[in-house]
C-alpha cells in the first residue's frame, strides 16, 4: 500500500481531509500533516524527517505571499537530491487557480480550481480533484520490476509516441551503436518555420540496480561526431550511480555532448500522465 503524505497549512485542512478521504477509498494510505505558513522555509527539512522512502508527498499551496516566496526559490540542491535518492515524489498542488508551469520543468504539479468561495468554506472543481486522485491511485501500479526487459522497451516506445516522437527506429540485435532507438521531434524555429530534432535514445533496464557510467559514455562516444544535430537520451528504470552523476555534471559543464537522463522517478511521472499506458502495461499485473 502506498502512503500519500498530505502537507498543508492549517487553514487548508478542510480540502486536505477531503483528499485524504478520497484516497482512502482508492485503497491508498493518506497521512495528514499541517504546518504554519510562516515556517514554510523549513518544510523540506521537515519532510526529510517525516516521510518514508517511496512515499508521495502532496504540498497544498494556497494563494498568498507564502506560496510565491516558496515557489520562486529553487529547491536546495542537497535536499532535492536526498528526496530523489529516497524515491520520494513531491507534488505541489496549487489551490484556487491554474498556475503556469514551464513545460521544461521536471516538477509534476496539479491545481484545484475554485468553484465557489465564502468566508466559511471553499469548493473546488470535481474535475480537477478527480484528475489528481486518478494520478495518485495509479502510482503504486507502476512497478518496473514487474516487467521483462522487452516489455520495458515496448513501454518506452509507446511513451515516445505519446510524447510526439516520430520516425521511431529500433536499432535491433547486433547493431550496438551506443543507443537503442533513433527518433525525431518537430519544433518551431525562431524564423517561424518547423525544425526537426534527432534523438539517439539508450534504454537501460536494471532490476534492483543503478545505471552506471558505461551507458552514458557509450552514448557520448556516438554523439561526439554528431553533437550539432543529434541529442542523446538515457532512459532507465532506476537511478544513476554517484560516479555516473559526477560524469554527467562534468559533461554538461564542458558542453561536450547533449545528454538528457530520464531516471526511474522522472519516467514514472511521465507514464502517470497517461492513464491508458498505465492500464496497458500495469493494469493486469496486480501491483497493488
Amino acid at each position: 500500500m502506498s502512503r500519500i503524505f498530505i502537507s498543508s497549512t492549517h487553514r487548508e485542512r478542510e480540502i486536505a481531509h477531503e483528499l485524504a478521504d478520497r484516497l482512502s477509498c482508492e485503497g491508498l494510505s493518506p497521512v495528514m500533516d499541517s504546518f504554519e505558513a510562516e515556517f514554510a522555509d523549513q518544510w523540506l527539512h521537515h519532510i526529510l524527517y517525516s516521510v518514508k522512502s517511496s512515499d508521495v508527498v502532496l504540498l497544498l499551496m494556497p494563494e498568498d505571499d507564502y506560496e510565491r516566496k516558496w515557489v520562486r526559490r529553487e529547491f536546495n540542491k542537497t535536499l532535492k537530491y536526498k528526496l530523489k535518492s529516497r524515491s520520494i515524489l513531491v507534488i505541489p498542488v496549487y489551490l484556487g487557480r491554474n498556475r503556469f508551469v514551464n513545460p521544461s520543468s521536471e516538477q509534476v504539479s496539479f491545481f484545484l480550481e475554485n468553484e465557489s468561495y465564502s468566508h466559511s468554506t471553499k469548493k473546488y472543481s470535481e474535475r480537477s480533484i478527480e484528475k489528481l486522485i486518478t494520478y495518485l491511485a495509479n502510482v503504486p501500479k507502476v512497478d518496473f520490476n514487474l516487467l521483462s526487459s522487452r516489455d520495458f522497451e515496448n513501454l518506452i516506445i509507446v511513451l515516445l509516441r505519446k510524447l510526439r516522437f516520430f520516425d521511431i527506429e529500433e536499432q535491433g540485435f547486433g547493431h550496438d551503436m551506443g543507443f537503442d532507438i533513433l527518433a525525431k521531434t518537430k519544433t518551431r524555429n525562431p524564423f517561424g518555420g518547423n525544425s526537426f530534432i534527432s534523438w539517439a535514445i539508450e534504454i537501460k533496464y536494471n532490476k534492483n540496480s543503478r545505471a552506471d557510467i558505461s551507458s552514458l559514455k557509450q552514448l557520448s562516444y556516438y554523439l561526439e561526431d554528431r553533437s550539432m544535430d543529434v541529442n542523446g537520451v538515457l532512459i532507465t528504470n532506476g537511478q544513476l550511480t554517484s560516479t555516473a552523476l559526477e560524469w554527467l555534471e562534468f559533461n554538461e559543464k564542458e558542453k561536450r555532448t547533449s545528454i538528457t537522463v530520464v531516471d526511474g522517478i522522472k519516467l514514472k511521472q511521465l507514464i502517470l500522465k497517461h492513464p491508458k499506458i498505465v492500464d496497458e502495461f500495469f493494469g493486469h499485473r496486480g501491483a497493488l
